[in-house]
């Protein structure tokens, strides 16, 4: 059974996500909460508009509770706190790093277009999109669950190859190697866009087990081939 918070309304709302719907009876059992508990709590999370109910009307008339759009983003969050390794400023990282991989992709298809390639300050945005790349994989292989211990070793793997590729290109930025520079991120996303076959089981893991913002986290750092577009 997935372990729950001991705050009445954190537990509550990530009861009704994991399941997808209950019923109060259901919740109840799964929480351990009073009945008067429960009630309260669902009321007060449908009155935030983090779960909303259907009301069966016939025998047995029941009430089917589920999460909101809203109250399913906060329980994906609540979600990957509890059940992997990440600390509260681990996590708001993994946003920040993610906001840098864009630029960074960015940034590289503009070049690929007007086919710059002595820019030294487009080489240095560059070179740092691959550190925090590099950075990203590492935080993501730190938080990862005790029992994927394979796929953490995977990771750290890739995060130190980039690391890698990003180290050499400073050193030929440092010496004004510009095609150099750029030549170690193109050689970079080269090698990664080749393991895009190897996040495809782990988005698939994090989604089974509703770690939506995990799951959507590590897409975001895939290869191009299997991001949301």
């Amino acid at each position: 059974m997935d372990k729950l918070p001991k705050e009445v309304t954190t537990t509550v709302l990530l009861a009704v996500y994991r399941a997808g719907n209950m019923t109060m009876s259901e919740i109840q059992q799964q929480t351990k909460f009073s009945t008067i508990t429960v009630l309260n709590h669902v009321n007060a999370l449908i009155k935030s508009e983090l779960l909303v109910e259907n009301r069966q009307n016939v025998f047995p008339k029941r009430r089917i509770i589920r999460a909101t759009i809203e109250g399913a983003r906060i329980a994906s969050l609540l979600n990957v706190a509890d059940r992997v390794s990440f600390s509260a400023p681990e996590l708001i990282d993994i946003g920040a790093k993610a906001g840098r991989v864009a630029a960074y992709q960015e940034e590289l298809a503009a070049m690929r277009k007007v086919n710059v390639t002595k820019d030294y300050l487009i080489a240095e945005l560059l070179l740092k999109g691959i550190a925090g790349l590099s950075g990203g994989l590492a935080v993501l292989a730190k938080g990862l669950p005790a029992d994927m211990v394979d796929k953490r070793e995977a990771i750290q793997v890739w995060s130190t190859n980039l690391e890698g590729h990003y180290s050499e290109g400073m050193k030929r930025l440092g010496s004004s190697d510009y095609n150099g520079a750029v030549g170690q991120v193109s050689k970079a996303l080269s090698e990664f866009n080749g393991l895009a076959d190897s996040f495809k089981p782990l988005v698939k893991i994090f989604k089974e087990l509703k770690l939506d913002e995990l799951a959507n986290y590590v897409e975001f750092l895939s290869p191009k081939g299997i991001q949301k577009e």
